[in-house]
């Protein structure tokens, strides 16, 4: 092989090496990202495939690097380092190094804004669906509210069965928690009433679950409305681990309750 073929060999593969080790640093910054915050825009397919990309680029570039020292060897091996004259290029490391920042700062915009929206759009979705199901049943939650004031056991496992029947009208909604409120030691309690029913109708047995509140998400909230005082609609998401909340608040004549549809969106919406 001549000495022009081995030097378009070596200049290619060095080309080739900077486009691939440029997407594998912007691999990297969205890696931290994703892993540092504990976000993800992606759903799983894509998400597979980015990982096989990034695992690829590693390899492509081990090639890359064996095929290009080879060939720049054979060069050196083949001629004095005079007569190549090579002479750094300055005017192309600052192109590279500004074309590479730009697309580092778009991925950067992509990864949080794609995030954000797709959260948002979800909380839509399920906001929109609970809201179908709240107000085309009121009158099971005005029931709810009777038997919450009854106090009884066979009370509370028919108000169980409310929240599993509601539960169950849309395929999009999450998780159902009914939130109620009681007294222990004339302090405000809360409880639930969610997937499993906490006692047996045939020996009237009820052990009630408490609910615990997460502070700076529902706490003032609940503790404001358990108290009196008159509340709309809370809709929250967390950043780091996904989790979507809609309090829907209801106050019958006999007793009030919350509605706390919530679930954990393990990945966004972009890609397929």
């Amino acid at each position: 092989m001549d000495v022009g073929v081995r030097s378009q060999i070596a200049k290619a593969t060095l080309s080739l090496l900077t486009i691939v080790v440029s997407l594998f640093l912007l691999g990297v910054i969205v890696l931290i990202l994703c892993a540092g915050l504990q976000i993800n825009p992606f759903k799983e397919t894509t998400t597979s495939f980015l990982i096989a990309a990034f695992l690829g680029l590693i390899g492509v570039a081990a090639v890359l690097v064996l095929l290009n020292v080879a060939t720049n060897i054979s060069l050196i091996a083949d001629a004095r380092i005079a007569e190549l004259r090579i002479e750094p290029r300055q005017v192309f490391f600052k192109k590279w190094l500004a074309g590479f920042l730009a697309v580092a700062a778009v991925l950067v915009a992509l990864v949080f804004v794609g995030s954000y929206l797709s959260k948002e759009r979800y909380l839509g979705i399920v906001r929109s669906q609970a809201d179908e199901v709240v107000q085309e049943n009121k009158s099971m939650l005005d029931d709810v509210s009777r038997l919450l004031a009854s106090g009884k056991t066979q009370d509370y496992k028919k108000i169980y069965e409310i929240r599993s029947f509601l539960a169950n009208q849309r395929s999009g909604l999450p998780e159902l928690t009914l939130i109620y409120s009681g007294k222990f030691d004339s302090k405000l309690a809360m409880y639930r009433i969610g997937e499993y029913f906490p006692g047996d109708v045939q020996r009237d047995t009820y052990a009630p679950s408490y609910f615990s509140c997460t502070q700076h998400i529902d706490c003032d909230y609940l503790t404001r409305f358990f108290s009196g005082e008159k509340v709309d609609v809370l809709q929250k998401y967390t950043i780091r681990d996904d989790q979507f909340y809609i309090y829907i608040p209801f106050t019958g004549t006999e007793s009030r309750f919350v509605l706390l549809f919530e679930r954990r969106n393990r990945y966004g919406k972009i890609g397929s």
